[in-house]
């Protein structure tokens, strides 16, 4: 694309001047200046059709942090490059190299455009060029930032130093029966061919499996301080995978909504961290219904040995919460199961909040209390089972489940 520079309509303007003043130098002058243009063109559009774009690097950042792209541009001197990327990324400036940007949705991106705009020689046209590069940029849920990192902290002060205990569940060794050791650890066959009675001993395990199994339904998609409740069961997910590496556990990733979105089995180190993130960045809530029995159904054809699972979810639709119970007993018979869910807005008993100032008012505080008495009563049913519910603020989800585990683990009951 190519268009005139205000030195060249200025040119045209003052030969339009000087042929209404004389034919004859007005000829003169449109003609120097017609062939002026012409040869500018001739010399300076290569220049823009010789822009080179260089290869990127997939950038990757983290929701809420800004982050900078910089894209190898083979441009004549002088040129000006403008950027255009979509508006989940919020940009600072449209112009230079590198850009500055602060990512505000979680997900895969590219960029829509570039442009290149340089003057020609003699500064009489603007050339224009739009290239699309090809630019891969991934937003990561955010980690460890001042806040999280402070709920982590205060989340596992003095886990260390905490005395487990327990008779422990791993089998360790055969030993000669003792005074006081219980019947139910003899080992029969073995007294039968030592012809003494023989006990069996164990030791407390040391690591274990913790799945967390993230509901990416359509109950997720709901907002609060500008992230959804999926973006953050994912940040919770992340730091739960943390405080297990510290203390040697691993741990996996279940993502599902209809349909299973993505398996990660229970790792550990750097490199299980990263797998983690790689799956985790590109969910989406959908719009279709949780199937929690698809995702039961799922786990324990993968998960023969006992692990704890904690479920990331929203509970307030009754249509949701029965097949989920359902689901929750049955991947309860082989595993511990505990469930954070998102609270939802209003969902309160009577008389917690201010007095209503009209009529509306009394009307959605009716309406949040039985929201909040089937969650009660769901905690309760899920509570007889074996099954731990803690509901919470999306923002708090991720400490709740932090407790949640390090209560757990202390107390070896997986």
């Amino acid at each position: 694309m190519i268009a005139p520079t205000p030195r060249l309509i200025a040119l045209v303007a003052v030969t339009a001047v000087a042929a209404a003043v004389s034919p004859m130098a007005g000829t003169v002058g449109v003609g120097l200046v017609a062939l002026a243009a012409a040869v500018d063109f001739g010399l300076s559009r290569r220049r823009i059709a010789g822009v080179r774009i260089g290869a990127v690097e997939p950038v990757r950042c983290y929701l809420g942090v800004p982050a900078t792209l910089a894209i190898p541009v083979g441009a004549p001197a002088g040129a000006l490059l403008s950027l255009a990327l979509p508006p989940e990324l919020e940009m600072e400036a449209e112009t230079g190299n590198p850009w500055t940007f602060t990512p505000r949705e979680r997900g895969r991106y590219g960029v829509l455009a570039l442009a290149v705009q340089a003057p020609s020689q003699l500064g009489l046209w603007e050339l224009r060029e739009r290239f699309t590069p090809v630019v891969e940029i991934r937003v990561y849920p955010r980690v460890r930032g001042a806040q999280e990192m402070k709920a982590l902290q205060r989340a596992l002060t003095g886990s260390r130093h905490v005395r487990q205990v327990g008779r422990g569940r791993e089998f360790e060794k055969l030993r000669e029966y003792s005074p006081g050791d219980s019947f139910q650890d003899v080992h029969w066959k073995a007294t039968a061919r030592r012809g003494a009675p023989i006990t069996r001993t164990y030791q407390i395990e040391r690591t274990q499996e913790i799945y967390c199994l993230l509901d990416c339904g359509r109950l997720q998609a709901r907002r609060q301080e500008k992230q959804t409740v999926l973006d953050w069961s994912l940040t919770a997910a992340l730091h739960l995978a943390l405080a297990a590496e510290r203390q040697g556990d691993r741990l996996g990733l279940l993502a599902f909504s209809d349909r299973i979105n993505g398996f990660v089995r229970a790792g550990s180190g750097a490199a299980h961290f990263a797998a983690c993130q790689e799956m985790l960045y590109p969910l989406r809530p959908s719009e279709a219904v949780t199937d929690y029995t698809e995702a039961a159904t799922y786990l324990r054809a993968r998960l023969p040995r006992r692990a704890l699972l904690l479920v990331f979810t929203s509970l307030d639709d009754q249509a949701s919460a029965e097949p989920f119970v359902r689901a929750a007993k049955l991947l309860g018979e082989r595993h511990l199961v505990a469930v954070v869910a998102a609270r939802a807005p209003g969902a309160e008993p009577l008389f917690t909040g201010p007095p209503p100032a009209e009529a509306v008012d009394i009307y959605r505080a009716l309406g949040g209390h039985l929201v909040w008495r089937g969650l009660r009563e769901l905690q309760l049913d899920l509570g007889h089972q074996g099954i731990r519910l803690a509901f919470e603020e999306p923002r708090e989800m991720g400490l709740r489940a932090l407790t949640m585990y390090e209560e757990i683990r202390q107390r070896q009951l997986v």
